[in-house]
């Protein structure tokens, strides 16, 4: 008998193993850089996890699962994707009670059951970040540039974020609503996933890629035009710390994300060098409900996911090849007021752009307990932001293991890195 590989799934080597590795390796090197720590997750949860988690209204969980029952008859089922995973495991372990916001990333596969095509396999690989604990638009800007340095430092040129908010658990019913009164008259032109989606998971409708469906979708109503007023100010807080790390981006009124957990801020990656077609690199957004929803803490929470296969993919195209990343000293960041931020993300953008080890204190902490963070962190530096700072242009570092002091003229950024070798 002939005996081959399931449809869907593929073995890796060769060339292949090249390419994993170096991303994979990029990725570790980056997210270090942005303070994040690895979590490993099993291949197979409870099916109630991802029913309740994705949302039982979404293709996912209605046709694309891999479900099965174990030999006591529980239901289990391959992991489709990784976030509710890894809500599990912070809510079963209570990895929330340590400091906050939690910075973790996960490598792993993932299986769908769908029909195979060129970077869409049954099984696949995932690279994701999560943050829980923060519901300030800081995160959001910040996840994004971690993104978006990410497909840079891979060698990626010609990259377009796209960026949408799609509101909250105040604003988005009302909606809905209105979305669904402008659909209804118009249900027996949609296909028939989109009549389905329209009961359970009506925003779904946007994913569709049917050219009739899309039409429909032409006048409808924009979530983002009915914004309450606190996602507006959320959503604008987003774009003025994109301005200040210099990242362009793009309003996508049309996008919504496929599962239901999201809220707020999403946003996409896509690659202008790539045929439309098959151009997104990878997508995200805010989700401040899911924790609670599992019965866990009230941890609001943000992350992406990067589909490790069609990023290998991609780069074949684009003939983009591999280098190695340096590894250097590290800086805690703590400012003396949010006022502050924007000074804070100029000084970040400096040093994680040179591949230096850094991370903020999101608490305006005082000196004394910040410098017992960092310590505690194992941080080389601990960097002051305050008044004297950013009147002068500059930054006060403390060497936490040498003990001494130096402020720095940012008009002298060479000073500062070369104390990062």
């Amino acid at each position: 008998m002939s005996l081959s590989s399931p449809r869907g799934t593929s073995d890796i080597f060769g060339e292949e193993i090249k390419y994993r590795d170096f991303i994979i390796s990029k990725a570790k090197d980056i997210f270090k850089v942005f303070n994040f720590k690895e979590i490993i997750t099993p291949a197979f949860e409870y099916t109630e996890l991802f029913d309740r988690g994705i949302g039982e209204g979404t293709d996912i969980v209605q046709k694309e699962m891999y479900t099965f029952a174990d030999k006591k008859g529980r239901s289990l089922t391959l992991r489709p994707e990784g976030t509710a995973s890894v809500v599990r495991a912070i809510i079963e372990n209570k990895l929330y009670a340590k400091d906050l916001p939690l910075k973790l990333f996960y490598i792993g596969n993932m299986f769908r059951y769908e029909r195979p095509q060129k970077g869409r396999s049954r099984e696949f690989w995932q690279v994701g970040v999560e943050v829980f604990g923060q519901s300030q638009p800081i995160l959001d800007a910040e996840v994004i540039w971690l993104l978006n340095s990410f497909y840079k430092n891979l060698g990626f040129k010609n990259l377009k974020l796209l960026l949408n908010s799609i509101g909250c658990v105040e604003c988005r019913p009302s909606y809905i609503k209105s979305f669904k009164e402008y659909i209804k008259p118009r249900m027996d032109m949609l296909c028939s996933d989109c009549r389905f989606r329209f009961d359970k998971s009506p925003l779904r409708i946007f994913d569709c890629k049917k050219d009739g469906c899309r039409k429909i979708l032409e006048k409808a109503p924009k979530i983002n035009d009915n914004l309450c007023d606190n996602c507006v100010r959320y959503f604008k807080s987003v774009k003025k710390y994109l301005d200040s790390l210099e990242i362009d981006y793009e309003i996508d009124s049309g996008m919504v994300r496929g599962f239901d957990y999201y809220s707020r801020t999403i946003f996409e990656i896509i690659s202008l060098d790539i045929d439309s077609a098959q151009n997104a690199l990878a997508g995200g957004g805010r989700y401040d409900y899911l924790v609670k929803e599992f019965s866990g803490p009230d941890l609001p929470a943000v992350g992406f996911a990067i589909g490790l296969d069609r990023t290998i993919i991609q780069m074949k195209k684009l003939n983009i090849s591999v280098a190695e990343t340096s590894k250097k000293k590290s800086t805690y960041i703590v400012t003396m007021k949010k006022d502050y931020y924007e000074y804070s993300l100029m000084v970040m953008r400096l040093l994680r752009d040179n591949n230096i080890i850094c991370d903020l204190e999101y608490e305006n902490k005082n000196i004394g307990p910040a410098i017992k963070k960092a310590e505690k962190l194992n941080y080389d530096y601990l960097m002051i932001i305050g008044d004297d700072e950013v009147k002068n242009n500059s930054i006060t570092l403390k060497d936490i293991k040498k003990y001494k002091q130096y402020e720095i003229d940012l008009d002298n950024k060479n000073r500062l890195l070369e104390m990062m070798e």
